[in-house]
């Protein structure tokens, strides 16, 4: 008899544990093989253990949902729990983000990784939790520089040169300020209109040129690397704040780690530019006085960014320059060492 209700006992906590899992969606726009894809799977089997099997991951991650704007939709609807942004596509909600995207407003890669991750993660994080999103940790897409079907070695080449201006504040207001023909348009219509001539450039990522489809019908890409692009790993907050707080933890531990996002993404980005090197594509290393004139014809582009957003940007912007400020006293005291 005693062996009988063990048995049932032992029965009944099997069922309790396996149907104590719950399974959220998270969203994507990575493609097979790419670094987000790969930490993607890697999510999928670490929150499992995180959590202890309490939380199962169904991952949607290719696209399944649709574009940025979609996916941006879903998760402040519900429909997908987890979801990772550019910094372009958080800027749709939160205007403030765009700011980390004006023009040459980080010298080098280093110095925006300090200023994003002790400078600007509790401003920003609080401005996205009012539009019901917690952001989990920071994601990385490296610099835009320019592509185009002819060379582009200084802002004289971009007068009247007709460009894409991408959806984020910063675009239109950069490429104006260089003199181009400012036209806006979704990103599956990009190479359509590169090979119309509709366009005849614009801002990218080295990924997102290199592997996306850009360098074939526009064989120039310029390193300007005029504006960072970052983005974020975020969660629906009235789903996310409804967890325990143990899980809450589980899933903060099972988001792929800023360094190591950095790294993989980053190492993606070279390795690109050089395969598109090796199937024709020509990459242009500015010279110095090249990287002056870039600069000088956009530098008023981050207090007009500022003043077109308002809300928040003026201390986002602040928060920029302490954070460089910063940065280069640091970088002083350990070069002194």
């Amino acid at each position: 008899m005693l062996r009988s209700i063990l048995s049932i006992f032992v029965f009944n906590l099997c069922m309790a544990s396996s149907g104590a899992a719950e399974t959220f969606r998270a969203g994507a726009l990575s493609t097979p093989g790419d670094p987000y894809d790969i930490l993607w799977q890697r999510f999928a089997n670490d929150i499992r253990r995180e959590s202890k099997e309490q939380l199962d991951a169904e991952l949607l991650v290719r696209g399944e949902v649709g574009g940025e704007e979609a996916l941006m939709l879903a998760v402040r609807r519900g429909r997908i729990e987890v979801a990772i942004f550019t910094s372009s596509g958080m800027s749709a909600v939160v205007p403030e983000f765009a700011v980390i995207m004006a023009p040459f407003q980080f010298d080098s890669l280093d110095e925006a990784d300090y200023v994003l991750d002790n400078h600007l993660i509790e401003p920003l994080s609080a401005l996205a939790a009012t539009k019901g999103l917690t952001v989990l940790s920071w994601a990385d897409e490296g610099f835009h520089s320019l592509y185009s079907v002819t060379p582009l070695r200084s802002p004289a080449d971009t007068a009247g040169y007709s460009m894409r201006a991408f959806q984020v504040p910063s675009s239109p207001v950069f490429l104006a300020a260089l003199g181009a023909d400012v036209a806006a348009m979704p990103f599956p219509d990009v190479i359509p209109g590169l090979q119309t001539g509709l366009i005849q450039g614009g801002e990218a990522g080295a990924m997102t040129y290199a592997s996306y489809g850009l360098a074939p019908v526009a064989g120039h890409y310029t390193l300007t690397r005029h504006a960072y692009s970052s983005g974020v790993y975020a969660a629906n907050s009235e789903w996310f704040d409804a967890l325990d707080p143990e899980l809450q933890g589980a899933l903060r531990r099972a988001v792929p780690n800023a360094t190591e996002v950095r790294q993989r993404v980053r190492a993606r980005n070279s390795s690109d530019l050089e395969q598109a090197v090796r199937r024709g594509s020509i990459i242009h290393e500015p010279t110095t006085i090249e990287k002056m004139a870039w600069r000088n014809a956009t530098k008023a582009v981050p207090q007009k960014l500022v003043e077109q957003i308002g809300g928040q940007a003026a201390a986002i912007h602040a928060r920029i320059l302490g954070g460089k400020a910063s940065y280069a006293n640091l970088k002083r005291t350990s070069d002194d060492k």
